[in-house]
């Protein structure tokens, strides 16, 4: 913290002063409050009537923020645009509303499921009025009100329903028409059927939004069209209406002394200094970019929650997590990734080395685990950072790379100085401008137990911590997060290009979106919630499967095959990473079989799969390997080329070792073991 020579320490001050600082605390209270000495006790009690007032208002401003915080998933509007009504009542042949029954079809083999639907009334002139790809709404399910009346009651005077939502896969006459899929069982009662059609205007929207990016770079930042979008928006003017409610409250906050350590060809440049500034650093408001860095550390915490295993030491989860970062991050070269933020990274499932890093990192300081950046030459290591992690007076090193922690020749786990790199290792720690502004430690401050979140980063007192470690001297800023804002703000027309066409997937399918959401969020309802009929039980993973599932996230080929080819790009797209992360969910959740069946799907034959089919593999042979299937997995390890080949090798090697009864962590087996070898001199 900077300091005034001028002014004493605070040890130094004279404790006669301490009454007078009482009188004046007492003074200041009273205007505080828009009271006076002389004030009469009516008018200090409706003094004090409207500051609670003005209390209440901003606990109940800030409660509305912390539900949306919590409910983000939820909050994801599922449709591209409020889709049209097409067929109802209203323009029904006799202005009565549409019943209908589904059947199987006469000629459908035994085993079957029902998917025609028929109108006994002949009222629904579908050949008029329906197409393929419209959305058919069939009321044939109990709302959840009238569920729990029944249960609590066993009967209900008025039953309410819901629609069951299919897709019309093809209209035969003017009151049947098939729809995909289908159901086990045939619906011989009579139920409402409305057809409603989403217009391709809100994808015209988002293109013409995104052709403003693409060709003018404007905006820079928060141009993503997320299904999500409209809350993103009216959340951040939440935030900053609170925030403005808020005023000058107290938050240990200063300016970032760390910042003038930055290279100067990021702090010096035109482009970042509006928000380096300390007016923006201190007193900015909150951008609807910033309150996706709030959502992306959501997701951070509640992947540490869930992935970082059974054992609490700190190393023990970092490990875990580090492997996490190994299996569902994909490794990509620098040409192949523009510039993102670790939320986008996470949303897309991939990234440079120095971006799984960064995702790693975040991660642990989720979990008050304190993560550092170290680079050791490249002659001595390579040409990528590891991650340090202070614990006991070491730090010590994870390799984002290769997916797991360091280990040294003899197969322990490495430290800074047990590999003899701390002459010429440069340590750094890991922030981001939004997470060293004042916005940032405020809202932090105001999240509390569940909903805790780490969002700002002290850097003198982070640093202070990396700096305990044996070996560490200096600590400094890490470039990278400064270096991606400026991209961002630099960004290419082809990593625009590339950055758009990797995110309509999400924009034009929000149930992958959701899917997403809801796969890094990962709450699952406690046991004793379980008893308690009132609570809407949560499975997220169960419910993301369902949405990778959905048949407009996965359509199949022959619905596939009538699209036009630049929309088909997009939804093949969404189907890979749909059917990837299926496989990873079962992975997660110890079903091997499910998993391998998932990652062998036929959709990753493709050529369009080519980009995905090294974390496809790399997983497919873990969970062959814990199936026993050893042979196999080995021969996809080393099958597998591009920037995660090392990983795969090691882990190839690994699964040889173990099946001849080897020592798996012997030098000969590790590349990090023979780099930290190299750098001790041994």
């Amino acid at each position: 913290m900077p300091t005034n020579p001028d002014r004493p320490p605070r040890t130094a001050r004279p404790r006669a002063i301490g009454a007078t600082v009482v009188a004046l605390a007492a003074v200041a209270g009273a205007m505080l409050y828009g009271c006076r000495p002389g004030d009469t006790a009516q008018q200090r009690a409706a003094s004090n009537r409207s500051a609670r007032e003005g209390a209440n208002q901003r606990g109940a401003l800030f409660e509305s923020i912390r539900s949306q915080l919590r409910t983000l998933p939820e909050r994801t509007a599922l449709e591209l645009r409020p889709p049209a009504v097409v067929l109802d009542a209203r323009n029904s042949t006799n202005g009565e509303e549409i019943l209908g029954a589904l059947l199987r079809r006469p000629d459908a083999p035994p085993g079957a499921p029902a998917n025609l639907i028929r109108v006994p009334s002949r009222n629904s002139d579908f050949k008029r009025h329906v197409r393929p790809g419209d959305i058919l709404k069939y009321y044939a399910r109990l709302d959840d009100a009238t569920l729990q009346r029944l249960e609590a009651t066993g009967d209900v005077d008025i039953a309410t329903f819901e629609a069951v939502e299919f897709i019309v896969a093809q209209v035969i006459s003017d009151n049947e028409l098939l729809i995909e899929g289908g159901v086990p069982q045939e619906v011989d009662a009579l139920f409402k059927v409305e057809v409603w059609r989403i217009d391709d205007q809100r994808m015209a929207d988002i293109s013409r939004d995104l052709n403003s990016y693409l060709t003018r770079r404007d905006p820079p930042l928060a141009w993503h069209p997320s299904p999500d979008e409209l809350t993103i928006t009216r959340l951040t003017e939440r935030l900053n209406q609170w925030l403005r409610q808020t005023g000058a409250a107290a938050v240990d906050w200063t300016m970032p002394e760390r910042l003038e350590g930055l290279p100067a060809e990021l702090s010096d440049t035109e482009e970042l200094r509006p928000y380096l500034s300390e007016q923006s650093l201190r007193s900015g408001l909150f951008r609807d970019d910033e309150t996706r860095h709030v959502q992306g550390a959501i997701w951070r915490r509640d992947v540490a929650r869930w992935a970082r295993g059974p054992d609490p030491s700190p190393l023990a989860i970092a490990e875990r997590l580090t492997e996490w970062v190994g299996k569902n991050i994909q490794l990509v070269p620098d040409d192949e990734s523009p510039p993102r933020w670790p939320w986008e990274l996470m949303l897309h499932g991939k990234a440079t080395v120095e971006g799984r890093a960064w995702v790693l990192a975040g991660l642990l300081e989720q979990l008050n685990i304190t993560p550092a950046i170290v680079s050791l030459p490249v002659e001595t290591f390579g040409d990528y950072p590891l991650v340090g992690v202070s614990h006991d007076g070491q730090l010590w090193l994870f390799d984002p790379k290769i997916g797991m922690q360091l280990h040294s020749a003899e197969g322990k786990p490495a430290s800074l100085v047990s590999i003899g790199a701390a002459d010429e290792a440069t340590v750094s720690l890991v922030a981001s401008p939004f997470s060293l502004t004042r916005r940032a430690a405020l809202l932090e401050e105001r999240l509390t137990g569940d909903d805790a979140v780490l969002l700002a980063v002290d850097s003198d007192a982070v640093a202070e911590r990396i700096a305990s470690a044996e070996g560490v001297e200096e600590v400094g800023l890490w470039p990278e997060p400064f270096q991606t804002l400026l991209g961002k703000l630099r960004s290419t027309a082809s990593e625009r290009r590339r950055a758009v066409r990797e995110f309509l997937p999400f924009a034009w399918r929000p149930k992958l979106w959701k899917g997403r959401a809801l796969h890094l969020r990962g709450v699952v309802q406690s046991t004793s919630a379980r008893d308690d009929p009132l609570v809407e039980l949560l499975d997220d993973h169960r419910e993301a499967a369902r949405l990778y599932l959905d048949p407009n996230v996965r359509p199949p080929d022959t619905r596939l095959a009538g699209v036009a080819e630049d929309k088909r790009v997009i939804y093949e797209r969404a189907k890979l990473l749909a059917t990837l992360w299926l496989g990873l969910l079962a992975a997660e959740q110890g079903d091997d079989e499910v998993a391998v069946d998932w990652l062998e799907n036929r959709v990753f034959e493709g050529a369009d799969a080519d980009e995905i089919r090294p974390i496809v593999h790399y997983n497919l042979a873990l969970a062959k390997a814990r199936l026993g299937q050893t042979d196999e997995a080995v021969t996809l390890l080393e099958g597998i080329e591009g920037p995660m080949a090392p990983a795969a090798r090691l882990a190839a090697e690994r699964l040889a070792a173990a099946s001849r009864g080897d020592d798996v962590r012997s030098a000969d087996d590790s590349p990090s073991a023979d780099k930290a070898s190299t750098v001790a001199g041994e």
